[in-house]
């Protein structure tokens, strides 16, 4: 019983690092199922080679959070595979003190995968995650979001339009990206509609978002105004 409530540990911790990286990447402007994905990839070391992952390796924020869950990964499926094999070892081949660790393990991986399966279950615990890393970290309180790290100091982040930025005809003018040095790519509609800012900057409205290039501390000014 021992063993099996050790290994019940490891895996609960196990799946804890991976809802944390996983809520973690996606304080960082990553989709939900992109980061639960791309954290259990870099957990496991299984599946990372995907293009999805060219999302979080040219972010450096977001590598550190996948580099972390790798060694943990490591560290985590070494020590599980060593008291699993330790637990049968102590059993002296014993049949019934076999099937007594193996009813206790698979009883608890049962419990623990209908927590996991639990939407209710992960909402809160996605909650309570979300709370400490705004309070320990910085991840969460950026207004925007860096979707792709281009050169040194230099990247392409995702702003949301706030009342502040348009001037009385409520627009958006081009000198206010230039001040900033901030070149406008594309925008996102509240709406959901994906569109080249030059044929649509005109119809910004509040709550949309822009997609701009330019100097890491020029989204920095940028954010100020949100």
């Amino acid at each position: 019983m021992g063993a099996a409530v050790s290994i019940l540990v490891l895996l609960s911790i196990s799946v804890l690092f991976i809802r944390i990286a996983s809520v973690a990447l996606r304080a960082t402007g990553l989709a939900d199922t992109s980061a639960r994905f791309q954290a259990l990839s870099a957990f496991t070391g299984t599946g990372f080679t995907t293009s999805e992952a060219e999302t979080v390796v040219n972010y450096p924020i977001r590598r550190k959070i996948v580099s972390t869950l790798m060694v943990l990964g490591n560290l985590g499926l070494v020590s599980v595979f060593a008291t699993l094999a330790a637990s049968f070892v102590h059993t002296d081949a014993e049949v019934s003190a076999v099937l007594r660790q193996l009813a206790w393990l698979l009883g608890g991986l049962g419990i623990l995968w209908f927590l996991m399966l639990n939407k209710t279950a992960d909402r809160i615990l996605c909650v309570l995650i979300e709370r400490l890393l705004s309070q320990v970290t910085f991840l969460g309180k950026r207004n925007f979001h860096r979707l792709l790290q281009v050169g040194n100091g230099y990247s392409i982040c995702e702003h949301t339009i706030k009342s502040e930025m348009l001037d009385n005809d409520g627009k958006i003018s081009n000198a206010f990206f230039d001040r900033l040095e901030l070149t406008p790519l594309s925008v996102h509609t509240a709406a959901g509609e994906h569109h080249v800012y030059a044929e649509f900057g005109d119809s910004l409205v509040v709550g949309d978002a822009i997609v701009a290039y330019g100097a890491d501390h020029s989204h920095e000014l940028f954010a100020e105004k949100e």
